[in-house]
């Protein structure tokens, strides 16, 4: 049975997981991990319809936009909210 992969790919393999010292297996798997997420995200409906660039900046502006909002919060209100969310996730357990 012929190798699945030519020698070129393993040589691109074993150079690249050297240069980031990683051994070859655990290379492919991070490799792989990667790709996948990346698929994820370009299959997003969120990726689908804003187009694969647009997905990060959206995101980044996202994030700019609740910072900026949640410097307008007083201290206290976002206490009280924090301490809201903490208990709707894990309520305490009646005895």
């Amino acid at each position: 049975m012929p190798p699945a992969f030519s020698k070129s790919f393993y040589k691109l393999l074993a150079e690249f997981a050297e240069e980031f010292s990683l051994t070859r297996g655990e290379f492919v798997i991070r490799a792989i991990k990667h790709y996948a997420t990346e698929l994820r995200k370009r299959q997003s409906p969120l990726g689908e319809a804003l187009g694969e660039d647009s997905v990060e900046r959206y995101k980044e502006i996202q994030g700019k936009l609740a910072k900026n909002y949640w410097a307008t919060v007083p201290e206290e209100e976002r206490k009280r909210r924090m301490a809201k969310a903490i208990e709707a996730r894990w309520p305490k357990k009646k005895k």
